[in-house]
């Protein structure tokens, strides 16, 4: 049986086979990692058959040797960062127990140890009676070890002596017994082995190896030379490129090259709106989750996102754009509306179905914020469509101008429309498919929770198209977009927090996957 000893800000935590140890942001954890990075149940340690096993349960990664990893055996001894290869850093060991005062199952701090290098370490009850495994022997506060020194057992009775740091034994184990009187002198102090001390063995220190004289540089190999301070063969073999931020950042150093060469003889107008509007929906995309942390994204989520991309592209072209064409007028308030209801229900209705469709089909309700994350998809989509209806106008504008200031305004039109238009529909329709999640995971209310949810984005979209056509300023504007962007924060901020009070309100019913079933206390009927 081995006890696991976890070092972390300078404090040594000790635990019995059969605990399950919990790290994590959270103060309900075993280990307390008080950093916003790390997640609030981080992972878990766990004793099986094969030994002590990590395992993540949070979102945030964990970094051993430099790579993510999910789950891993614990060794003799283990160092692993929270969050990132920089991040904050506990350091993992194992040891053999014995004795009867095996610590219990909340664990025994060591207070008092050192740092790292006591994990060699392993204090052992010996004589005296009531002292455990895992806790500092009687006699002595615990020592620390330099790593060179091998594996050291304390046994009850006898002083803590630090002969490590007076002899070097390579890979020799020291014991130090019951009663024993510390020793006067070693083989190369003159002095004689105590005598009548069972296992104790004299080390010799071997001869020290001889200085090596350096190189000079013109005598040294230069294949090794470049190897060691070069290293591709190793880069290539490295895991690090399975990281998706280090995939990601090679193409968006290469491809405005390659669209240079790509559209360079293009003679469509709108290829350069889809490429570079391409370009950045990714990243909007990482930021949006970022912010929102959907608990989940798996296959399930990936292939309702795919979905949802095509819905929106073919309703927009068969629904949305007819409609405002032939009923919609943005230099009035009412015909803004029909543009803002018209567009955001493009953009809340494929997400609506397909909440529908995992209720009815899979059973399963997924998190409000899942369905948050669905909309900045459809809000992305469909703003990647509209631009390419747009920048055109702009790269005529930028032709055809007769003064730098003309040029300007076209090639700022065209920035916008292809760097924010996407950024902006995305943030009014992750307000809605919050209120989607909302209503479909609480019944009783759920057509008062759709039409709020689509009507807040829909008037300031409207609000927004409407203040940019009649006035000459885009300050109006900017106020308008200031306000969505508020609301859209302020949702990925508190949207557990609102889903949390719904589910506890008893004009609500549903059963949510993030709180605990909600039940109203039965009451004695009125006499």
């Amino acid at each position: 049986m081995s006890t696991l000893q976890v070092t972390f800000d300078g404090r040594i935590f000790s635990f019995a086979p059969g605990t399950i140890v919990r790290i994590g942001r959270s103060s309900e954890n075993d280990i307390v990692v008080n950093e916003p990075t790390v997640s609030r149940r981080h992972a878990q340690l766990s004793f099986e058959a094969s030994g002590w096993v990590w395992q993540n349960s949070g979102q945030a990664p964990t970094f051993l040797a430099g790579q993510p990893v999910a789950q891993f055996a614990v060794g003799q001894q283990v160092d692993v960062c929270l969050a990132s290869p920089q991040g904050p850093s506990l350091q993992l060991a194992t040891a053999a127990s014995h004795g009867q005062g095996a610590p219990g199952p909340g664990g025994t701090e060591l207070a008092g140890a050192g740092t790292a290098g006591a994990l060699g370490q392993t204090n052992v009850a010996g004589q005296s009676p009531g002292v455990g495994a895992g806790q500092a022997a009687a006699g002595g506060p615990a020592q620390e070890y330099p790593a060179g020194a091998g594996q050291q057992q304390n046994y009850a009775g006898a002083p803590a002596q630090d002969h490590a740091a007076q002899q070097n034994y390579p890979g020799a184990q020291q014991q130090n017994f019951a009663g024993a009187v510390p020793a006067q002198g070693y083989p190369d102090q003159g002095g004689a082995t105590p005598p009548g001390m069972p296992g104790f063995h004299d080390y010799q220190a071997g001869p020290a190896a001889p200085a090596q004289p350096g190189i000079p540089l013109s005598q040294l190999d230069m294949g090794s030379f470049f190897e060691i301070l070069i290293p591709v063969k190793s880069w290539l073999h490295d895991r690090g490129w399975r990281q998706g931020i280090r995939l990601l950042i090679i193409p968006y150093a290469l491809l405005p090259l390659i669209f240079l060469q790509v559209f360079s003889s293009s003679t469509s107008l709108s290829s350069p709106g889809w490429a570079y509007s391409l370009y950045v929906a990714p990243l909007w995309l990482l930021t949006f989750w970022y912010v929102i942390r959907p608990p989940v994204t798996g296959k399930l989520e990936i292939v309702i996102g795919i979905g949802i991309i095509i819905w929106t592209i073919v309703w927009l072209h068969v629904v949305t754009i007819y409609i405002n064409h032939h009923f919609a007028d943005t230099h009035n308030i009412l015909g803004s509306l029909v543009v803002g209801y018209n567009e955001e229900v493009t953009k809340a209705l494929p997400v609506l179905i397909a909440a529908i469709l995992v209720l009815k089909i899979r059973k399963q309700k997924l998190d409000p914020r899942t369905w948050f994350l669905m909309g900045t998809v459809a809000g992305l989509t469909f703003g990647i469509v509209e631009q390419s209806i747009y920048t055109p106008a702009a790269l005529i504008q930028i032709h055809g101008a007769h003064a730098i200031s003309e040029a300007d305004v076209g090639a700022l039109s065209f920035a916008f429309r292809v760097f924010v238009d996407g950024f902006q529909h995305a943030v009014w329709a992750g307000v809605s498919g919050f209120f989607v999640g909302m209503a479909v995971n609480y019944r009783r209310r759920r057509i008062p929770l759709l039409l709020l949810g689509i009507s807040i984005p829909s008037i300031l979209h409207a609000l927004n198209d409407y203040t940019l056509t009649v006035f000459s300023t885009v300050w109006v504007g900017v106020l308008v977009q200031a306000l969505s962007l508020l609301l859209f924060l302020g949702y990925t901020l508190s949207a557990s927090a609102i889903e949390r009070r719904v589910r506890r309100n008893p004009n609500f019913r549903g059963q949510s996957i993030m709180m605990e079933r909600f039940s109203q206390p039965e009451q004695a009927p009125s006499p």
